[in-house]
């Protein structure tokens, strides 16, 4: 997940639902290729308890912007994203596993294919999908080239959970712009553009 805004919260105590959900991933997480159908199913069942995520949405008081609700120095990490109406995010890779699941919302989420070239060769669309309430997707390098978010008229801009394998901004990325077709690394420590209608660095 790209960009988090300024003020994420990191949840000081890791409460039932989100122990639950570490337990339920920790064997298909750690398996020599993770299995990422398990990994979802547990994952679109915390998206289902909007008892217990309300807490979380009402941190971002109705802005966009990201929480993050599990962030450990090592291993799975869990956060609440909200994208602007009518914004998606920039094609970009992860670099680790990471599934999602729609708490309120539609969030579109768009799967692309990296081509035989260079790096910097901008990805073909391959998938289109409407993710709903408690709907999921899941993303394993190398097959991880993807946006989401919201696209005008299509329902209300979602609420979602991203949970990642690793810390993705520890790792080296890519990040590529659909409307001017430039590519561009991203070492650790830069989390990417937010939103496809920011400008690239340098522009």
């Amino acid at each position: 997940m790209r960009g988090a805004t300024a003020g994420a919260t990191v949840a000081v105590m890791t409460d039932e639902p989100i122990r639950t959900l570490l337990e339920r991933i920790a064997a298909p997480a750690s398996a020599s290729r993770p299995d990422l159908e398990a990994i979802a199913t547990a994952l679109a069942a915390l998206a289902a308890d909007r008892d217990y995520l309300e807490r979380w949405i009402e941190r971002l008081e109705g802005r966009p912007g990201s929480v993050a609700i599990h962030a450990p120095a090592h291993g799975p990490r869990l956060q609440l994203v909200h994208r602007p109406e009518g914004e998606m995010s920039a094609v970009h890779d992860h670099g680790t596993w990471i599934a999602i699941a729609t708490v309120t919302g539609i969030e579109t989420h768009r799967r692309y294919r990296r081509l035989t070239g260079p790096a910097s060769e901008i990805p073909k669309l391959a998938e289109v999908r409407d993710l709903g309430p408690a709907a999921s997707a899941t993303l394993l390098p190398p097959d991880d080239v993807h946006d989401h978010g919201h696209l005008v008229g299509n329902g209300p801009p979602a609420h979602i959970l991203v949970l990642a394998g690793a810390d993705q901004t520890q790792l080296i990325r890519n990040e590529w712009d659909l409307a001017t077709g430039r590519h561009r690394v991203l070492g650790p420590g830069d989390s990417g553009r937010w939103i496809a209608s920011q400008p690239m660095p340098g522009d």
